[in-house]
């Protein structure tokens, strides 16, 4: 507010995209997936279900501590006790609904229909419907192509 309020517009005004990239990086996804080694590729059926068994005892859990727990507990503590399940079953639930995400890209299996069954029944548990994000998601957007 220095000079009576009035300052100089060229030092007020900032080019917002002085500093957003606007043409291609000089490499590509091929270049990308050749830096990544080859066994990161590798699906693993038994460590997919881990995981997946892993967060449903989690989020059975959590839901368990919850209903027999948590009610039990005096007023002011319920306030503090709602809030830290909701935000830790949250937290559970995002990372269910990534493994099953990743069905829909085909990378939970070697198997589609199993990728499917399972994208389909989880993704529901957790209200997303599976196919449609599935075709909606797997199509290219190039963010280049707005500018």
């Amino acid at each position: 507010m220095g000079a009576g309020g009035r300052m100089n517009e060229s030092e007020t005004k900032r080019d917002v995209f002085k500093h957003v990239p606007v043409e291609k990086p000089p490499f590509g996804i091929a270049d990308v997936k050749k830096a990544i080694p080859p066994h990161c590729f590798n699906r693993s059926l038994s460590t997919s279900f881990y995981y997946l068994i892993r967060d449903l005892c989690f989020v059975f859990s959590l839901y368990y501590i919850a209903n027999n727990y948590i009610l039990l507990l005096s007023p002011p503590f319920t306030y503090i006790a709602w809030p830290l399940y909701w935000f830790s079953q949250g937290s559970v639930m995002v990372g269910l609904w990534n493994i099953v995400h990743d069905c829909g890209h085909h990378s939970f299996s070697e198997y589609p229909l199993l990728d499917d069954t399972i994208g389909l029944i989880f993704h529901s548990l957790v209200l997303t419907p599976y196919f449609s994000f599935k075709y909606s998601h797997r199509t290219q957007f190039n963010i280049l192509e707005i500018f």
